[in-house]
């Protein structure tokens, strides 16, 4: 890690849904920072936080009464944003209970992340289908992500820019696929479409939640080996949630692993594949697992 301060910092966030039993904390306390063109890894199974986390840092948390503390720092430019800033705004005591203004602060958020969504971040989910809009072309939807990264380029680059990003996600006749609707295009060709779309934008941070669930495995692997080779290329900083750890420490430079909403281990990639210093209980348990040397115990 470099001394230079991080694209990314989460700090003691916490995260809280009112159910029927109570309230459930689902995010607790939790911190990492993300350097400029690191990847990081967010492993975890079903139900640790990892989802919730990074859909915090997307201003994405849907429910309530949601983020209910710590802080989110983004680097734009040389000054770091606090997309949580206004939080403690919106808070307030009813007895022995923190409320919060959820409709305030829903509109306090969208203001905020409006102009950063796309330019500064951007998500690729697991499901390609549910992102891509049914009505538009393929081809025209990584067009818009050009236009609005380069507002000044004519139209006809546009469009070649455009089979271009469909050719270096490794679209089978790229050309016919610009023209064609995402139900045309199968799962994995989807999800290549959306990568496609979400880095024409050119985005400072890619968060990739997901993104080979419910596909099979050769096209999980494929899919994987995009993202690999494509972050070589384009050096961009990326968060990987997954509950796959041979695909986490694939990709990532660093890891975070999280269970019951909690940090229980932070560790390089280099470190847990090869089995070097001691372990959680819990990544030990996802190493051995995947038949991976587990290292000494905590």
């Amino acid at each position: 890690m470099s001394a230079e301060l991080p694209l990314l910092s989460v700090q003691d966030l916490v995260i809280e849904f009112d159910t029927r039993q109570g309230r459930r904390r689902v995010v607790d306390q939790v911190s990492f920072d993300l350097a400029p063109g690191e990847v990081l890894g967010i492993l975890g199974e079903s139900g640790s936080g990892k989802t919730m986390t990074t859909m915090a840092v997307l201003g994405l948390v849907a429910g309530e009464p949601g983020v209910m503390g710590g802080s989110i720092k983004l680097l734009d430019g040389e000054q770091q944003v606090d997309l949580l800033s206004d939080l403690d705004g919106v808070l307030s005591r009813k007895g022995d209970r923190v409320v919060k203004n959820g409709r305030k602060w829903r509109r306090t958020v969208h203001k905020r992340m409006q102009p950063l969504w796309g330019r500064m971040m951007t998500a690729v989910f697991q499901n390609p289908r549910h992102s891509l809009d049914p009505l538009m072309t393929v081809g025209a939807q990584v067009e818009e992500s050009i236009e609005l990264a380069l507002p000044d380029l004519a139209a006809d680059a546009v469009a070649a820019k455009a089979v271009d990003w469909l050719d270096r996600v490794q679209m089978n006749q790229p050309q016919r696929v610009h023209g064609s609707y995402p139900h045309e295009l199968s799962g994995g060709m989807c999800q290549r479409a959306m990568i496609a779309v979400a880095l024409a934008r050119r985005p400072k941070l890619l968060i990739a939640d997901e993104p080979t669930t419910g596909l099979d495995t050769t096209v999980r692997a494929e899919i994987v080996e995009l993202f690999r080779a494509l972050l070589e290329e384009e050096r961009r900083s990326m968060m990987y949630i997954s509950h796959d750890i041979r695909e986490v420490l694939y990709l990532a430079d660093r890891v975070i692993v999280m269970k019951g909403g909690k940090v229980v281990e932070t560790e390089t990639a280099d470190n847990l594949r090869l089995g070097r210093g001691t372990r959680a209980d819990y990544t030990a348990m996802l190493l051995s697992a995947a038949d991976l040397p587990t290292g000494a115990a905590a």
